[in-house]
């Protein structure tokens, strides 16, 4: 786990998470044990973040072949192949380096729909991640600290 994260934080955090996407229940051991662990990498890559999309959704796959679209309402994601792992290593490597913001990897992560399901838990654990890494305490939960860093982007364009 990562040293400014508690375990009550993190469950909390994974819970909300799950709530967002309709998940009511409580988290499951496996699922805040992934969380500890992803919270406290180094750097996130792309097998990284397939391991932590097995656990909280079992079947979602990388969208790096052909035909594997989605669509999430009106949003439809950029179309499922090669480019997607492209894409996705480019957004982790701001996100690794710092040169991006939490928000604007949560922003473009989210765009691309990487994988067929788990996109919202798993773009919310590597913002969570992002955070950490660049030494912010998310104290207020994930929908608080993303309205005013919303807020924040549009003040500063």
């Amino acid at each position: 786990m990562h040293p400014l994260m508690n375990i009550q934080t993190l469950t909390e955090f994974v819970a909300e998470s799950n709530r967002i996407e309709g998940i009511l229940r409580p988290p499951t051991e496996a699922e805040i044990k992934e969380a500890s662990w992803f919270s406290a990498m180094e750097v996130v890559s792309i097998r990284m973040l397939v391991q932590f999309v097995s656990i909280y959704q079992p079947g979602a796959k990388l969208r790096d072949q052909f035909g594997l679209d989605v669509r999430v309402g009106r949003h439809i994601a950029p179309r499922g192949g090669p480019n997607i792992t492209v894409t996705l290593n480019t957004i982790l490597a701001g996100a690794n380096t710092g040169s991006i913001s939490p928000l604007y990897a949560h922003e473009c992560y989210e765009h691309l729909h990487p994988f067929t399901d788990c996109n919202g838990r798993s773009g919310r654990m590597l913002w969570l991640w992002h955070m950490l890494k660049e030494g912010c305490y998310p104290k207020l939960g994930f929908l608080h600290h993303w309205y005013y860093q919303t807020l924040d982007a549009f003040h500063a364009r």
